[in-house]
């Protein structure tokens, strides 16, 4: 079961992007058809695209990776350093991609 919202992740790129229901997902996966994707839900678990449908991954991804992901999302968009970020939570790496995508 998926727990949204879910960071989606483009491979060999620094962009991010929260989608924050499946209704979301849905309205975007047609523009990353093709894309190598990694996806990961607010509990942490990881999903992999296959022909439009999410599929757990069984990759663990560490936190501390997580952050440096939200850490390049941000310094590409020209918005503050990557020696500050830093979180404890996904709950807080999430609230930081909302913030940044806001802006």
């Amino acid at each position: 079961m998926i727990h949204w919202p879910l960071l989606l992740k483009l491979a060999n790129d620094k962009q991010l992007m929260l989608l924050d229901s499946q209704q979301a997902w849905l309205d975007e996966r047609e523009h990353l058809r093709g894309q190598s994707l990694l996806l990961i839900d607010s509990q942490g678990v990881s999903y992999r695209c296959q022909n439009g449908d999410l599929l757990p991954s069984g990759e663990q991804v560490p936190l501390s990776e997580i952050v440096k992901w939200v850490s390049d999302y941000a310094c590409q968009n020209g918005h503050f350093c990557s020696a500050k970020i830093g979180a404890d939570s996904l709950t807080q790496l999430f609230d930081m991609v909302r913030y940044l995508e806001a802006q």
